[in-house]
């Protein structure tokens, strides 16, 4: 059985306070890491991942994932400065593009050229993390007039990793990141994806001796195949809604989506409905870790052979998330280690 570097979990709750027996929970268990999500309107990532730093001890912290189109990449820089002193150096950055539909539909902010964005909030926050004044003037930002910690950070690096998917967006990670957390591969986009992460750390001269290649998993593992790959649709139907608006995305073209489609999973998520009956078999299989142990047992094996060094498990939380994590933990997760 292949093995994994690093295990980490990411957990959606809709009250803050869970997070935290969540984190200890997976802390007492031998994960590396504990991310919160940053979608719109949920808990807020920076302040949950403070409430996890006070209460834990070794496992590593991160956002899964943060924007610089609603969070300037100054602020992000001072929030992970913050996050880091209080976590004693356990935190991780997971920065990523966001998506249209939250950015500019619904805040109204101009979602212009995404990786742009990503590429000058990577140097803005690497040049704070430095302790010299800047003076960056990009296309999309600006830290100038000497701008500079007030700060004395507790590391001169934080690791960054971008949730990246787009061609471009890869070859970025490869130039300039710590790691990759995507969602969504499996293991032949996998194995494509890391050779364009490869092509931009060739081209940047870096070396990836370091780099992490993640990757988040939806998860829903039980001993019931069927009924496990059934309760992971609702979640992967929420997505279709969210990226409606970009119907040229993989998301919709690699699975047989026609415009026609796209519009209608649209017109529901505008409506308040959550299409799961658009959530076909081959989307299940290619998005998500979904059926039973058996199953979801050699789709990882496949994932950590195409690449993948640190498996991130996301699921739901709820009451019974932390006897959940112990049982998936027991029944996939420990053959891999």
């Amino acid at each position: 059985m292949p093995k994994l570097k690093e295990i980490g979990l990411l957990v959606v709750n809709l009250d803050a306070r869970d997070y935290v027996l969540q984190a200890q929970a997976a802390e007492r268990l031998g994960f590396n890491s504990f991310w919160v999500p940053e979608d719109y309107a949920f808990p807020g990532a920076f302040s949950s991942c403070a409430a996890v730093a006070a209460a834990t001890s070794k496992i590593k912290i991160g956002t899964g994932v943060v924007n610089p189109f609603t969070r300037h990449p100054v602020l992000i820089a001072m929030e992970l400065a913050a996050l880091d002193q209080i976590s004693g150096g356990r935190a991780l950055l997971g920065l990523g593009a966001s998506i249209r539909f939250w950015i500019e539909e619904q805040m109204g902010i101009r979602y212009d050229q995404p990786l742009r964005a990503l590429t000058e909030a990577v140097a803005i926050i690497r040049g704070l993390f430095a302790g010299e004044p800047l003076k960056y003037r990009g296309r999309a930002f600006t830290a100038d007039a000497g701008m500079r910690f007030n700060l004395q950070p507790l590391r001169a690096e934080v690791p960054i990793y971008l949730a990246a998917t787009a061609p471009k967006t890869l070859e970025l990670a490869g130039a300039v990141a710590d790691g990759w957390l995507p969602f969504g591969f499996g293991p032949q986009a996998v194995g494509r994806a890391i050779e364009r992460i490869r092509f931009g750390a060739r081209r940047a001269g870096r070396s990836l001796s370091k780099f992490d290649f993640s990757s988040l998993l939806f998860t829903a593992v039980a001993d019931d195949d069927r009924a496990a790959r059934e309760s992971i649709k609702p979640r992967l139907a929420r997505f279709l809604g969210w990226f409606a608006n970009q119907p040229t995305l993989p998301l919709f073209t690699d699975f047989g989506f026609t415009p026609k489609d796209v519009s209608a999973i649209r017109r529901s998520r505008e409506r308040g409905e959550v299409r799961t009956d658009m959530v076909s078999e081959a989307m299940v299989e290619g998005f998500a870790l979904a059926g039973g142990p058996e199953r979801c047992r050699e789709k990882l094996a496949h994932l950590i052979e195409a690449g993948i060094t640190t498996a991130v498990f996301s699921v739901e939380g709820g009451p019974d998330c932390a006897k959940h994590l112990e049982w998936l933990y027991r029944n996939l997760i420990r053959d891999f280690l």
